[in-house]
């Protein structure tokens, strides 16, 4: 019986698992082409904020319109980007997913929506849902999509198909978005940015302490990508979001690692690595010194993770706050001014420093190899 039991919870663990991985793989696949962009947009957003902090460009003014449209227009259009990515991913054909996002951004659509409950489809009720920067509702739309397409090259001939498919997908999908995946979408971010919610108001500090410690470890596994629908979803919701801050006692936390250990390393060329590695952390880059520099030699990553936490723990502490998704960097500085900014520039602070320090006394093992001149790369 015990055998029996025992196969039962190994198999329910590979269904999690298996789940689990599908889930992080169609993060990573839709979002790993743009992160790029994210970023730029992040960089923009802060070039906007510090021009405007400073007096040099007024709010209101046509300049700040134009900057304003340059910095939000990416996260605005998301669901066009994330039509194209996830499109790839499910074997849709892109140009029609990237069509059915556009309808929904499209001003008339924007309208109707700000109508709240007087809003009908052939005298069927649609509930008002606001797609721009949305992330939910276009991946459940091109999902869908895939089956229609599917459905269509069964059934129409094929001289036809490939003229016919396009429009049927729109006719067929577009209204269900509108009537099941926009609300879906919408109850999903709810929830989640609730449940964030919860989270960070029973403990701020420990939430920070918790989550500056693994999230570097979730870049290894590539599990963060789980936590950008969050932040943008926080950020669509209330114009604010408290969980990307607290990626900032991280990310400069295995920047001051692998400052350490370029310090302390023999090695030339190695030493030029993990110097390019440390500073590429400033500008919210942080696998060259994950994957060059801390993990191979192991004990670094140990001090970037306990520093990273106690940096990240501050930021939780003090409730700092994001006005753009942008991953923490000297370059998006200003993207955290909004709130308790000082504490922002002291969680950064504490794990640059920290991590620099503890890798410094630490004894490095493998950095023996380093010093004796032989090549560790």
């Amino acid at each position: 019986m015990s055998n029996v039991g025992e196969q039962s919870t190994t198999k329910e663990k590979s269904i999690v698992s298996k789940g689990v991985d599908a889930v992080i793989d169609l993060l990573s696949s839709v979002f790993l082409p743009i992160i790029n962009l994210m970023v730029s947009a992040g960089i923009l957003k802060g070039i906007v904020v510090l021009l405007t902090v400073t007096k040099v460009v007024s709010e209101g003014s046509t300049t700040y319109d134009i900057l304003t449209a340059m910095s939000d227009a990416f996260f605005y259009f998301i669901p066009i980007f994330l039509a194209f990515t996830s499109a790839k991913k499910f074997k849709v054909e892109p140009f029609t997913a990237v069509v059915i996002a556009a309808i929904l951004l499209h001003p008339s659509m924007s309208e109707v929506m700000k109508l709240g409950s007087d809003i009908t489809f052939f005298n069927i009720p649609i509930k008002a849902v606001s797609y721009s920067a949305s992330v939910i509702p276009i991946l459940l739309a091109v999902y869908f999509t895939k089956y229609v397409e599917k459905v269509c090259k069964k059934i129409i001939p094929e001289t036809f198909v490939g003229m016919l498919t396009p429009p049927v997908c729109i006719i067929v999908v577009v209204p269900l978005t509108l009537l099941i995946f926009g609300p879906i979408g919408l109850f999903i971010g709810g929830y989640l940015a609730k449940g964030y919610e919860l989270v960070y108001g029973f403990t701020p500090l420990v939430a920070g302490l918790l989550l500056g410690a693994v999230q570097q470890i979730m870049v290894i596994f590539g599990l963060h990508w789980a936590l950008f629908p969050i932040v943008l979803n926080n950020i669509a919701v209330s114009g604010t979001d408290t969980l990307i801050p607290l990626f900032g006692g991280a990310i400069f936390a295995q920047g001051g690692a692998a400052l350490a250990v370029a310090l302390k390393a023999k090695n030339k060329k190695f030493k030029s690595v993990a110097i390019s590695a440390s500073l590429t952390t400033l500008l919210g880059i942080t696998e060259p010194a994950l994957f060059s520099v801390n993990i191979p030699l192991k004990v670094p990553m140990v001090c970037a993770c306990i520093a990273g936490g106690i940096g990240s723990s501050i930021a939780g502490a003090f409730h700092v706050q994001a006005t753009a998704f942008a991953l923490p960097a000297l370059t998006t500085l200003p993207v955290f001014m909004s709130n308790n900014f000082i504490s922002f520039l002291i969680s950064i602070g504490t794990g640059f420093v920290l991590a620099f320090v503890l890798t410094s006394i630490a004894r490095i093992p493998k950095l023996g190899e380093v010093e004796n001149g032989e090549e560790f790369l």
